[in-house]
């Protein structure tokens, strides 16, 4: 059995649409008022196309109709990429589902942002080419206060290539995505509101790059200048993090990429003034919302390296930088 495949209960009346594979032989079936069981694999039975308005009654007729209908009127979809596909199950409730129409498999992890920067993981696993995920369900009625979606992907190639880097999408589901009539999925056999996740800002998440050679470099001047256990410094002892201190193109740098340059900035120097034996370093980082000082006071919790922090001369920085003192 495969996502997507039609089924019926061998001891019930229930049938549906298999939508996720779990363990131990089981599978998700979403069935037709929407919701979505766990099932024995053993008690279920595929139920091939023609026979689904014999097994499915007036609900199977509804989408042959609405099947139908899309490919006379050109609203038949021709998935591509990945895409979020929004079921309507009656006037409120609508279904939210994610889509591949890519040849590889793929890691997914999707979050609900709540708030600036808190995030809530509602999905993490493998998307196999081809298939879908229910990620959750919510009201129309309440569209304004549905939180947006942080989705990362990690494509999937040949076991002796190199991974490609992750995506990262932020997704806000908006008014101006239920214009046109919904569209009929194939993969899914629903009618549905499709958003083409490529069509949405994007973010490719980038590794920090150390520069090897200059690395090393420092680290014997370091060797060639201590004294004792004398600590002599040779890193920068303050670094600005606004984007104009750290890109001379900062005006053409879209703003949900900053932030991301900003804390691979942060930890590309903190890395470097660790291995080249300084003391202490200061970030300046500017007040602003917030968000890039807590991230960076959460990571430096989190490190080994750090003996502590504060808030680096207030008198000359205000809140707007911190210093690290290294162990």
């Amino acid at each position: 059995m495969n996502i997507g495949d039609k089924v019926r209960f061998l001891h019930g009346k229930e049938s549906g649409v298999i939508t996720k594979k779990l363990d131990r032989g089981l599978v998700e079936v979403e069935i037709e008022d929407g919701f979505s069981i766990p099932v024995l694999q053993t008690e279920l039975v595929i139920v091939a196309a023609e026979e689904s308005i014999a097994f499915y009654g007036a609900g199977a007729n509804d989408t042959q109709e609405t099947k139908k209908k899309a490919s006379q009127t050109g609203e038949t979809s021709k998935e591509k990429g990945f895409n979020i596909a929004v079921v309507p199950l009656n006037d409120k409730l609508h279904s939210i589902y994610l889509l591949s129409a890519e040849k590889q498999d793929a890691l997914v992890m999707v979050n609900e942002i709540n708030g600036k920067s808190e995030e809530r993981t509602i999905l993490s696993e493998k998307l196999f080419s081809g298939a879908f995920i229910k990620l959750t369900e919510r009201n129309i009625d309440h569209l304004n206060t549905w939180p947006s979606l942080s989705i990362t992907i990690l494509k999937e190639i040949n076991q002796w290539s190199i991974a490609e880097k992750p995506e990262k999408i932020i997704l806000k589901i908006k008014s101006k995505h239920f214009q046109k009539e919904p569209q009929f999925i194939s993969t899914m056999s629903k009618a549905a509101y499709l958003i083409p996740l490529q069509a949405t800002k994007s973010t490719t998440i980038q590794p920090t790059v150390i520069d090897t050679d200059h690395l090393r470099n420092e680290m014997f001047t370091v060797k060639a200048e201590q004294s004792g256990n004398r600590r002599v410094p040779t890193a920068e002892r303050e670094i600005d993090l606004h984007i104009e201190a750290i890109r001379k193109d900062a005006d053409q740098i879209p703003k949900d990429q900053i932030l991301s340059i900003q804390l691979q900035t942060f930890e590309q120097k903190l890395n470097q003034a660790i291995m080249t034996g300084e003391d202490e370093i200061v970030f300046i980082h500017g007040v602003g919302n917030g968000v890039l000082k807590n991230k960076i006071h959460k990571y430096l919790s989190q490190s080994d390296n750090i003996k502590f922090f504060k808030d680096a001369h207030k008198e000359k920085f205000g809140y707007g930088a911190t210093l690290i003192r290294i162990n």
